[in-house]
C-alpha cells in the first residue's frame, strides 16, 4: 500500500463496519419485543448476544484462513456477510429469520474484526502502527454511535426500516475494495499458526478480565444514576455521551500517550477503570458521576488499543491475524460473562446492587493493575 492514507481508510472503515457489533439491534429491542409478544424477553435480549456464538468460531478460524486466502478476501468476506445478514430481515416479517441472522452475523464480525491489526502488520508503516491501532477504536466508537442514532431515527418508520443501516456495510466494502491490496497470504504461515505465545496468552487473560470488570460499567449506569440522581433517561444519555467522548479522544490521542507511558500504558488503563468506579462511588452527585463515566471510557479505549497493539507487536506479521483472533475470543468470553461473575460478587457483599457491583469491579481493576504492572516491569520488551 504505496499511500498510509489508504491504509487510515481501510482501517477506518473495517472499524467503522465493526462498530455496528456494538449496536446490534439493541435500540428496537423494545420495539421487537412489542411486534413478538409470544416469545420471552430473555428469548429477545438474546438476539443482541447470540451471535457472539460465531464471532468466537470465526475468530478462532482466522489464524487457518489467513494461510490461505489474502487479507483483502477475509476482510471482505466478513464484511459481505455483516451486510447481507444485518439487512435481510428489512424482507422478512419473521422471528425465526431475525434469529438466524443474528446468529450468521456474528461470523462475519469474528472474521473481519481480527484482520484490522493484520493490515495494519502489513501496510502500516512501523511508526504509524500505534496511530492505526488508535483510529480502529475510533472507528468502531463512529460506528457504534451511527448504528445507534441513525438506526433510532431510521425505526421511527417502523421496525424493518432499522435494518437499513446495515446498508453501510456495503458503502465500507467499497472502500475496503478500492484501497486494500489483494496481496497473497504469508508464505511463512501455511498451516495457520495461531502466534498463542506466551506473551498473547497472558494478554489475553487480561482482556478477559478487563472486559468482565469494565462490563459493570455500562450494565449498571443508568440504573445508578436513576437510584442516586435523576430518573430522567437525558441524564443517564449524557452520562454514556462522555464516555463515549473519552473514549474516542483516548483513541485519537493513543499513539502520544503510548509513547508517553511506553511499558506502562496497560497498567495505565486498568488503573483509570478502578479510579473511574471510586470516582462513582465516593465522589457525589454528577460529578462523581460524569468523572467516573470518563475514566471508564478511557480504560476501555486505551486498554482495547493498547492490548490489540502488544499483540501485534508481540508475533510475526503472519501470526498477527490468528493471535488476535485469540485475543479477541478471550474479550468476547470476558464481555459474556460479566453479568454472571458480577452479580455473584455483589450478592458475597450483601445485594447485586449497581453499588456493590461497581466496588467489587474497583477491587478487581486494582488487583488487575498490580498484575499487569508486574508483568511488564519485569519483562525485557519496552513495549
Amino acid at each position: 500500500m504505496k499511500k498510509q492514507w489508504h491504509t487510515a481508510a481501510v482501517v477506518l472503515a473495517i472499524a467503522f463496519i465493526t462498530g455496528f457489533n456494538i449496536t446490534g439491534i439493541m435500540p428496537v429491542l423494545s420495539m421487537i419485543s412489542e411486534k413478538y409478544p409470544e416469545q420471552s424477553t430473555s428469548t429477545v435480549q438474546l438476539l443482541q448476544t447470540i451471535h457472539y456464538a460465531l464471532l468466537m468460531a470465526a475468530s478462532l478460524l482466522v489464524g487457518v484462513l489467513s494461510a490461505r486466502f489474502s487479507k483483502k478476501k477475509i476482510v471482505l468476506a466478513g464484511v459481505l456477510m455483516v451486510g447481507i445478514f444485518g439487512f435481510l430481515p428489512f424482507f422478512f416479517d419473521s422471528f425465526a429469520v431475525l434469529m438466524a441472522c443474528r446468529i450468521l452475523i456474528g461470523f462475519g464480525y469474528g472474521l473481519a474484526s481480527p484482520m484490522i491489526a493484520g493490515v495494519i502488520a502489513e501496510f502500516g508503516a512501523p511508526e504509524k502502527q500505534a496511530g492505526y491501532m488508535g483510529l480502529n477504536v475510533v472507528g468502531m466508537g463512529i460506528g457504534a454511535m451511527t448504528g445507534n442514532l441513525l438506526g433510532g431515527i431510521l425505526a421511527g418508520n417502523g421496525l424493518r426500516f432499522f435494518y437499513l443501516i446495515y446498508l453501510l456495510a456495503f458503502a465500507g466494502g467499497t472502500v475496503i475494495l478500492a484501497l486494500l491490496p489483494d496481496t497473497p497470504p504469508a508464505s511463512k504461515n501455511k498451516k495457520g499458526t495461531l502466534g498463542l505465545k506466551p506473551v498473547v496468552l497472558f494478554l489475553s487473560i487480561m482482556t478477559f478480565l478487563h472486559a468482565m470488570l469494565i462490563n459493570a460499567y455500562g450494565t449498571n449506569i443508568s440504573m445508578y444514576i436513576s437510584d442516586r440522581v435523576s430518573t430522567d433517561p437525558q441524564v443517564s444519555g449524557i452520562a454514556t455521551a462522555v464516555n463515549a467522548a473519552c473514549a474516542m479522544c483516548m483513541g485519537m490521542l493513543f499513539s502520544r500517550v503510548l509513547n508517553f507511558f511506553r511499558k506502562m500504558t496497560l497498567p495505565f488503563a486498568v488503573f483509570a477503570a478502578a479510579a473511574g468506579f471510586a470516582a462513582l462511588l465516593f465522589i457525589p452527585g454528577m460529578p462523581g458521576i460524569l468523572i467516573g463515566s470518563g475514566l471508564c471510557g478511557v480504560s476501555l479505549s486505551c486498554f482495547s488499543a493498547g492490548g490489540a497493539y502488544m499483540v501485534m507487536v508481540s508475533v510475526s506479521p503472519e501470526e498477527v491475524a490468528g493471535a488476535n483472533g485469540i485475543y479477541g475470543v478471550f474479550n468476547s468470553l470476558g464481555g459474556l460473562i460479566a453479568p454472571l461473575v458480577l452479580g455473584k460478587a455483589a450478592m458475597q457483599m450483601g445485594g447485586n446492587t449497581p453499588e456493590n457491583q461497581f466496588t467489587a469491579a474497583m477491587a478487581g481493576m486494582l488487583i488487575l493493575t498490580a498484575a499487569v504492572a508486574v508483568h511488564v516491569t519485569t519483562s525485557k520488551a519496552d513495549r
